[in-house]
């Protein structure tokens, strides 16, 4: 597991914090007419933002589908055990008494 994934919690919640600031600072600055370097900065910090959610993202459908798949795969051991249970009880009964 990488330090982003170790971290995705916190990096999810200050890449939105920072995707919202910088998109009512860009709004503010465009109303205000100054579309300089402070406007620059602040569309590039929301298209990284907007990158790393992504990101987030695409790695909690993976952590997902792993999680189906392992969930799956307990259900059929689960159910395999069982049948091999009930397999041995039946064998157990028909079994004539000693």
């Amino acid at each position: 597991m990488s330090l982003f994934e170790k971290h995705i919690y916190g990096i999810e919640i200050a890449a939105k914090t920072a995707y919202w600031m910088c998109f009512a600072a860009g709004f503010v600055l465009l109303l205000a007419g100054h579309v300089t370097m402070p406007m620059a900065v602040a569309i590039a910090v929301i298209w990284l933002s907007r990158v790393t959610l992504d990101e987030i993202r695409r790695i909690r459908a993976r952590w997902d589908r792993r999680s189906a798949e392992e969930s799956e795969l307990r259900r059929e051991r689960r159910r395999e055990h069982r049948e091999r249970e009930l397999r041995l009880q039946i064998r157990r009964l028909q079994r004539p008494d000693r």
